[in-house]
């Protein structure tokens, strides 16, 4: 069967197919400036829901139980560019289930991991206790 479209209609569907940006969603919305409030060995999990709301995803994660927030988007653009917007926060919980560590990331920027420091100084502290031991 052959549809006939109007000149006008052609033209509306080339240019919303060659003219735009594709855009896809990743997410929903989280405030994070809430992000100062985490705590690690202190903030718990109902913190984390009370600051964020229910996750985008939990999960585990070498035994350890996580929440992932995201807000992105992904922008296809007809030049074959691809940008991201938006910003992510991955929350790893301790079998006490409180902040055992967490990485917040911003697209396009470098990846701000605030509680690997924090991380870094403990196993660093742990091993030098240990070699003390020894």
């Amino acid at each position: 069967m052959l549809i006939i479209l109007p000149k006008f209609s052609i033209a509306l569907l080339a240019f919303l197919i060659l003219g735009c940006s594709t855009v896809y969603k990743i997410g929903k919305d989280f405030d994070p400036t809430n992000i100062s409030k985490i705590k690690i060995g202190v903030t718990t999990q109902q913190d984390i829901i009370n600051y964020f709301g229910q996750p985008y995803r939990k999960g585990i994660a070498n035994g350890d139980e996580v929440f992932y927030y995201t807000n992105e988007q992904i922008i296809f653009e007809k030049d074959k560019n691809v940008k991201k917007e938006g910003n992510s926060l991955l929350i790893e919980f301790d079998s006490n289930g409180n902040v055992k560590n967490y990485y917040f990331n911003i697209p396009g920027k470098e990846t701000l991991l605030m509680g690997y420091i924090f991380h870094k100084l403990e196993m660093e502290k742990k091993l030098q206790n240990i070699q003390g031991g020894i």
